[in-house]
C-alpha cells in the first residue's frame, strides 16, 4: 500500500540536494569552527559562507542572524533573552492564547519566575488577533508583543504588517515565530517591522537540529546560556557547520516561494475540504475556508464529530495516511488543542481533529486515494461507535459551521 506524507508542518522531508551539501562536509576533515588551523578555518568558512546567503535572503545583515539548535531554542531565547534584557524599561509582555508552545512555555516561565505581567491576547472564531485589542492592551510597561506569523495547527496568517506598526508606533519591541511562513510565503522583515525573527530548518527540506533567530541591528538581548562567546556572546556553543550549512541550501532551494505551487497547494487543500465535507458531521478551523490571504496554501484542519481523536489518527495511519491532530511537540500525547479551545471550538468537535499539511510530494493525482481512505476510515469508526451525521446538535454549533 502507497503510503501518502501529509503532515510538513510537523517536519519535512530532508532534501537530496541538501543531504549530500551536508555529507560533503561530514565526509571530510572538518575541525571545530573556533579553531585557529585549517580544518577549523574550513568550517568557519562554511558557517560564515551560510550566514551570508541567509541574511541576502532576509535581506539582513549578516551580523543579525543568530544560529540555534532549532525553532524551540531561538523562540526561547527572543522572548526571555528580549524580556530580561529590556527589563529596565518595562515587565508587561504580550502574546496570543493560540502561539506554539515553545513561545507560551517561555512566557510563562517569565510570568512564574521572573516578575513579568504577561497579557495572552483572544482570538477569534477564525484564531484572528484583533490589532484595535493590542493596540489598547499595550502600556507604559510594555516592552514585547510575540506574535506568530502563521498558526502551526491551522494554517491562520495574522495581519503581521498592522502588529509592526502598532508596535512600532508604541516604541516596543516585536518578535515573530514565523518557523512555519517560512518556504510557504514570502518572509517580509521591513514591512512587518519585527526587532526579531525566529525560523528553523526542518520545516521546509532542511535538516533537523537547524534553526536561527534575526535580531535587529542594536536590538539588546541577554543570553540565555554559558560557556562561550560564540555566535557574537549570544548563544553560547560550538557551531553545527554541516546542518548550517544544509539549512543554507535549502533556503537556496526553498525560501523563495513558488507562486505557482503555493496556488497548486491551496486548490489542493480546497479540494479535499470538499471531499471530506461530503460526510456530514464536519467542519474547517481557521480564518478564510476560500482565502488564500489569509491561511497558508498547504493546511487545512478537520474535525470530525462522533470519533476519538487518537483512535482515529490510529486508523488513519494504518489507512498509509500520515498525519497529526497539530503540534507535535507533546511527544506522545493527543492532547486537546489549545489553539482550537482558544478559538472557541466545542470540545466535542476539537476531540477527533486532523490537520492535513501538503508539501511538493503531494501531487494532484494523489487527491482522489487520499480523500477515499479518509472517508473510508471516519465512516468505519463512526459505524463502530454507533453514530451517524444526522446525531449532530445544532446547539453545538452555527448552523453554517456545519458541512
Amino acid at each position: 500500500m502507497q503510503r501518502f506524507y501529509l503532515d510538513d508542518n510537523a517536519t519535512t522531508n530532508l532534501d537530496p540536494r541538501v543531504r549530500a551539501v551536508m555529507e560533503q562536509l561530514l565526509d571530510a576533515p572538518l575541525g571545530n569552527p573556533s579553531s585557529l588551523h585549517a580544518e577549523g578555518r574550513r568550517a568557519r568558512g562554511e558557517i560564515d559562507a551560510a550566514r551570508d546567503s541567509i541574511a541576502a535572503w532576509l535581506r539582513a545583515k549578516p551580523s543579525e542572524i543568530i544560529f540555534t539548535s532549532g525553532g524551540t531554542e531561538s523562540c526561547n531565547l527572543a522572548v526571555q533573552g528580549l524580556a530580561c534584557a529590556n527589563a529596565s524599561k518595562g515587565r508587561h509582555l504580550i502574546t496570543a492564547k493560540t502561539e506554539h508552545h515553545a513561545v507560551l512555555g517561555a512566557f510563562e516561565a517569565l510570568g512564574r519566575g521572573n516578575n513579568f505581567e504577561v497579557t495572552y491576547l483572544d482570538v477569534d472564531a477564525h484564531g484572528l488577533i484583533d490589532p484595535d485589542e493590542l493596540a489598547r492592551t499595550i502600556g507604559p510597561e510594555t516592552i514585547l508583543v510575540s506574535i506568530m506569523s502563521a498558526n502551526n495547527e491551522t494554517g491562520v496568517r495574522q495581519p503581521m504588517r498592522e502588529i509592526g506598526e502598532i508596535c512600532a508606533k508604541r516604541g516596543v519591541l516585536f518578535h515573530t515565530d514565523a518557523i512555519q511562513s517560512a518556504g510557504k510565503e514570502a518572509l517580509d522583515l521591513a514591512g512587518w517591522q519585527v526587532s526579531a525573527l525566529s525560523l528553523t530548518a526542518h520545516k521546509f527540506h532542511g535538516p533537523l537540529g537547524a534553526g536561527l533567530l534575526w535580531l535587529k541591528s542594536g536590538v539588546p538581548i541577554a543570553r540565555l546560556m554559558e560557556g562561550g562567546s560564540h555566535e557574537n556572546e549570544r548563544r553560547p556553543g560550538t557551531e553545527n557547520a554541516p546542518a548550517i550549512a544544509g539549512f543554507a541550501e535549502a533556503v537556496r532551494l526553498y525560501g523563495n516561494v513558488d507562486p505557482a505551487e503555493a496556488q497548486r497547494q491551496f486548490c489542493w487543500t480546497e479540494r479535499l475540504w470538499q471531499e471530506l465535507s461530503l460526510l456530514g458531521g464536519v467542519r474547517r478551523n481557521g480564518a478564510g475556508t476560500s482565502d488564500s490571504i489569509q491561511r497558508l496554501p498547504n493546511t487545512l484542519n478537520v474535525s470530525f464529530l462522533g470519533l476519538h481523536g487518537e483512535d482515529l489518527l490510529i486508523g488513519l495511519d494504518l489507512a498509509g495516511l500520515a498525519v497529526s491532530s497539530g503540534s507535535a511537540c507533546l511527544v506522545g500525547s493527543v492532547q486537546p488543542s489549545h489553539v482550537l479551545a482558544a478559538m472557541g471550538v466545542p470540545a466535542e468537535w476539537a476531540s477527533a481533529t486532523v490537520r492535513f499539511s501538503i508539501g511538493p510530494q503531494i501531487r494532484d493525482e494523489d487527491l482522489g486515494e487520499i480523500a477515499n481512505r479518509v472517508r473510508q476510515v471516519v465512516r468505519h469508526q463512526r459505524s463502530l461507535r454507533g453514530w451517524t451525521p444526522d446525531q449532530t446538535c445544532d446547539k453545538l454549533l452555527p448552523q453554517e459551521a456545519l458541512a
